[in-house]
């Protein structure tokens, strides 16, 4: 039972006090000297206990430093400093605070003893297992006297926020530059790198190229992998659509949600490296639109918007209706979806009568299942035939699938 801000017994505490209770009664019917001497002594131990809990937590201040934030599956710093005003040296404390986001809500952290009139700072760390936008509230700071019979808890309101970002996995080969070769307006190339066959220069490697092209023998001469770039005759564009329909949501912790925001997450961290316009939509709960610009610029916004996505009842529909005035020809369009239906199957036709290049992948619910029977009959589930008159199909994926690779047979069937 706990009581914030009040004291109360351990365990230990009510054994001691009802202990010298039961030796005062007993030196009340026997009249003997040990028994008076046990109880007074439980007494005063638990008086003195007592007062020392209450005292335990004056002159102590809790203040929270800055908080980062953080990516699904990395360490999220939660630091906090706790200063001791009174000019004596104080004993361990317990800290608990409700973390939305680590794997136990709850979180304890032992502080060492604080120096007189000092302060420590603690490096709390948390695994982040949820994303989203998450409001820090209240710690509790707890403490008792040394022997232990009492505890005291003081409550804090310490308001602040954190952001747990979805996972960014690698798709260094992703197909994305179809359209890189057809001429421009004007006719004529331009000087900026891109992917096409004539060759531009060299620079520095990052983690989003592709194996295929290091230039081995620059990498040897400047003593770092060094990649090949090539002049490009048209500015490519790209747009993600992500489909958050509360209807198809699956309940399991890897849900097909996850894993399709995780999806949306790589490809615009991927363009973000690219010299290409990115756009983003999404359903859910409320519609997400942001129209094509600068991919270095947007995917800040884009990792904001899908660390604070929640499924909702805005489907795909309007948010497609929305997207396609602001999307030019030759947009790579990226439809990350939770169900594969006629009305989308036509809205995404449609986009492909536009000019554009639709890339389809959809994880439904029942892939995602999770139970033992139901994940086995979801590896087994193969995408429904497409009507007549269909021209886009959609890539099933499965919690098991390789990102890249359901991305790039999205690339071959179109």
């Amino acid at each position: 039972m706990r009581f914030t801000r009040y004291i109360w017994p351990t365990r230990r505490g009510w054994i001691i006090a009802l202990s010298s209770v039961l030796w005062f009664l007993i030196s009340l019917v026997n009249q003997t000297l040990f028994a008076f001497l046990l109880a007074a002594t439980g007494a005063a131990l638990t008086i003195v206990s007592l007062i020392s809990a209450l005292l335990s937590l004056r002159g102590i201040q809790l203040r929270r430093a800055s908080a980062g934030d953080a990516t699904v599956g990395h360490l999220l710093a939660l630091p906090l400093e706790i200063s001791n005003s009174r000019n004596r040296r104080r004993q361990d404390l317990v800290i608990q605070e409700i973390i939305p986001c680590a794997p136990e809500k709850t979180t304890v952290n032992i502080v060492p003893p604080l120096p007189r009139r000092g302060s420590i700072l603690l490096d709390r760390q948390v695994l982040a297992v949820r994303r989203g936008e998450f409001r820090l509230r209240d710690v509790i700071l707890r403490s008792g006297d040394p022997a232990g019979l009492f505890f005291r808890e003081r409550r804090f309101a310490l308001s602040g926020s954190v952001v747990v970002y979805p996972a960014i996995l690698p798709v260094p080969d992703l197909f994305l530059h179809k359209y890189e070769s057809a001429p421009t307006t004007t006719a004529q190339p331009i000087s900026t790198a891109g992917t096409s066959q004539d060759f531009y220069g060299v620079r520095e490697y990052n983690i989003t190229d592709g194996m295929r092209y290091i230039h081995w023998r620059s990498s040897a001469r400047y003593g770092r992998l060094m990649v090949k770039e090539f002049e490009r005759n048209a500015i490519a564009s790209a747009a993600i659509i992500l489909d958050a329909q509360d209807h198809f949501v699956s309940d399991n912790l890897l849900s097909n949600l996850e894993y399709q925001v995780q999806a949306a997450a790589s490809i615009s961290n991927h363009c973000s490296g690219l010299y290409c316009s990115l756009a983003f939509a999404a359903g859910g709960s409320k519609m997400v639109l942001m129209g094509p610009q600068t991919a270095a610029s947007a995917n800040a916004a884009i990792r904001y918007s899908l660390a604070t996505l929640k499924p909702g009842k805005v489907t795909l529909l309007p948010v497609l209706s929305a997207l396609l005035p602001l999307l030019s020809r030759n947009t790579v369009v990226f439809c990350l979806s939770l169900s594969d239906n006629p009305p989308l199957r036509s809205a995404l036709d449609a986009l492909l009568a536009a000019g554009m290049d639709v890339r389809w992948c959809c994880a439904d619910r029942a892939s995602f299942a999770g139970k033992g029977k139901a994940r086995l009959k979801a590896r087994q589930h193969k995408t429904h035939p497409a009507p007549a008159g269909t021209f886009v199909r959609a890539v099933q994926a499965t919690p098991d699938s390789k990102l890249e690779h359901v991305l790039n047979l999205t690339y071959m069937h179109q």
